[in-house]
């Protein structure tokens, strides 16, 4: 009886301590470095605007994503305007303009994350979040 006793205890001491050991979920520290500092304007999805800088996707200076079964890359630099659509199968299309003022529309994960800095601090918004970011280019 004592040995099932202890056990128990032992048992639910390991799981308190588990559920301590996690984080606050879902935050962020700070924004990833990169080694160009793009300044941009995100709007999200409820309108409010955010002008930044430090601007990265999942801590790259690029996009990533799918274009049918092409895989495609496309770097700040020929962006001038991103707009992105609504979530569908856990992508969402997004719409480039690019500098020499061509588009194309290609796929990513609803769940990559974009950050950057501004001037109350860090930021950090999922795609499927985001409505336009407008690339204001390099500082």
């Amino acid at each position: 009886m004592l040995r099932r006793a202890l056990t128990v205890i032992l048992l639910l001491s390991i799981v308190v301590l588990l559920t301590a050991m996690g984080g606050k979920g879902g935050g962020f520290e700070r924004v990833p470095r990169v080694e160009k500092d793009y300044a941009v304007v995100v709007t999200d999805v409820s309108g409010r605007k955010i002008d930044g800088e430090k601007f990265s996707w999942e801590g790259r200076i690029r996009f990533s994503g799918y274009m049918g079964m092409a895989e495609v890359n496309i770097p700040f630099e020929k962006i001038k305007e991103v707009t992105v659509g609504e979530k569908r199968d856990r992508k969402v299309p997004v719409t480039v303009r690019l500098s020499d003022g061509s588009e194309t529309t290609f796929e990513v994960d609803a769940d990559s994350r974009c950050y950057g800095e501004a001037g109350f601090g860090s930021f950090m918004l999922v795609m499927s979040d985001i409505k336009a970011i407008g690339f204001k280019g390099l500082r």
